[in-house]
Parts: structure tokens; sequence; C-alpha cells
């Protein structure tokens, strides 16, 4: 729903970076909501596994942005080495994973 919310404001790909990104995958790929990126972490073994018997980097321990706000000025990030969530500024830059459901 975030994804087709961005995609509806005008210049959106110049205005938001990281929904871009994603959005340069291919039909369905996303940036994932705050509790999206929860469930991600919770299954990182399987996935990482995954990722790296196919060609592809690992999910590290890094801060990943989520797609979910806080207000207009912060969003929620993720933080891959212990699990937690916090708001940050959208000023800042983090990493992004797009993701695709299937």
């Amino acid at each position: 729903n975030n994804m087709a919310t961005i995609k509806g404001i005008s210049d959106w790909r110049g205005r938001y970076p990281a929904f871009s990104w994603c959005s340069n995958y291919g039909e369905g790929w996303y940036l994932p909501a705050i509790n999206e990126l929860k469930a991600i972490y919770n299954n990182r073994a399987a996935i990482n596994a995954t990722l790296e018997a196919n060609g592809y980097a690992s999910l590290g321990t890094d801060y990943y942005w989520s797609s979910t706000e806080d207000d207009s000025g912060y969003a929620y990030k993720l933080d891959f080495s212990v699990g937690h969530s916090y708001y940050y500024s959208k000023n800042n830059s983090l990493n992004v994973r797009a993701v695709l459901a299937f």
C-alpha cells in the first residue's frame, strides 16, 4: 500500500529515491514496511542462505529503510544486527532492500 501511495505523488521518482530504486527492479518490487522488514529479520538465516546460494549479497548487519513513516520528516529503519526499529530523519542515507511478494 505504501508503494502505491508514493506512486500517486507527482515526481515521485525524484522525491523518493528509495521507492524509485526498488521500483526499478520491475513490476511488483517495492520498499517493505517495517513489519515486513521485521519478518525478514526473523527469517534472515534462511533468507541469507538462499541469497548466497544464488550469488546475491546477504542481508548483513546494516540498517535498512522501511516504507513506514513516523511523520512527514521521519521514517522507520531496522537494525539488522539486533532487530530493533527506530525512527530516523528522511534526510539521512541508509541501505535499501527491494522485496517482491510471491
